[in-house]
């Protein structure tokens, strides 16, 4: 886990820097595809905070297609969340091979 502390007083809302922790949690591959996040409780506790505030963070990171939420059993990281750089000359099959991914038709 990212130790980043949450900063008070810094002009970004509380709830968005550990949006931003646990962003960085899933890209750096702390969490794997699937694998669930801990439990309110925990993340609570981990950033000092209620856990109205750590709802908020994850219902942002749910709209930015980063989790799923499962009512009553958790948060899930998303199974085929895939980094897609947008620009001229961008090949998918270069992005996928870049995330050690192969494309395929079915």
């Amino acid at each position: 886990m990212s130790d980043r502390e949450v900063e008070r007083g810094s002009g970004v809302a509380v709830w968005r820097q550990i949006g931003e922790a646990l962003a960085e949690d899933i890209r750096n591959k702390l969490y794997g595809p699937g694998e669930q996040l801990p439990p309110e409780p925990e993340l609570a506790s981990r950033f000092a905070v209620n856990r109205h505030t750590i709802r908020r963070a994850m219902g942002e990171l749910e709209l930015s297609g980063l989790v799923r939420i499962e009512q009553g059993r958790g948060t899930f990281v998303q199974e085929h969340a895939i980094d897609y750089a947008i620009g001229r000359r961008t090949r998918f099959s270069q992005n996928l091979a870049a995330q050690g991914m192969r494309g395929h038709t079915e």
